[in-house]
């Protein structure tokens, strides 16, 4: 019997791009429910900057942004098993981010990255794998590339104000992943839709 894949698993899809819808009464009610704005609303374009900043700068590689309750869940290459939490109004102080964030180059982190990975690879506990995942992740570790597309990073995170600025269906929650180049957006009809960055363009060409 043939194995069905993950939506995003241990391999890479550049061709990545699907929609989950979410709750029928969340998605009936939108035009029901009032808006509420926030500091994230306030000051997006900044936010925006900063956010890009840490992905391309700093040991940052994937991040989780809460645009309705302010939280920014964030996985640094420092402390891969970790997950930080921020609130979206520090991370508007020069010093918050000075202090919190070790800069690294993003060609450095992708190639920290691929050092991590190949000291999994050489503990005793890769054994525990069955041969299949061994022989995957081996492959997938091998061909492993840059981590994004500058340019398609770039345009994601400039186009995250205009995602919030929808009337209607708007952004309420997006994660960006360098490792595997995926972007997963929630809106306030409480659908999901996951893609590759490179085919984020394409969305916002078609959608926006």
């Amino acid at each position: 019997m043939k194995k069905k894949d993950a939506l995003v698993g241990y391999y890479f899809n550049n061709n990545l791009m699907h929609s989950i819808k979410g709750d029928k009464s969340l998605r009936e009610s939108v035009y029901n429910r009032e808006r509420a704005f926030n500091v994230v609303d306030e000051n997006i374009d900044e936010l925006a900057r900063v956010w890009l900043y840490l992905l391309l700068e700093t040991g940052a590689y994937r991040l989780v942004i809460g645009l309705n309750n302010t939280e920014v869940r964030l996985s640094s290459v420092f402390d891969p098993l970790n997950t930080e939490v921020h609130l979206a109004e520090d991370l508007l102080s020069p010093e918050y981010i000075d202090f919190h964030f070790n800069k690294i180059a993003l060609k450095e982190k992708s190639q920290l990255i691929k050092r991590i990975y190949k000291l999994l690879e050489q503990d005793d506990s890769f054994e525990i794998l069955s041969p299949q995942w061994q022989q995957s992740l081996l492959e997938r570790n091998q061909k492993m590339g840059q981590l994004t597309n500058i340019n398609d990073l770039r345009f994601i995170l400039e186009n995250i104000p205009k995602l919030r600025h929808l009337e209607g269906y708007y952004l309420r929650t997006i994660t960006i992943n360098l490792f595997n180049s995926t972007v997963s957006m929630s809106f306030n009809c409480d659908g999901t839709q996951i893609m590759s960055h490179k085919n984020f363009r394409e969305f916002i060409e078609q959608y926006i």
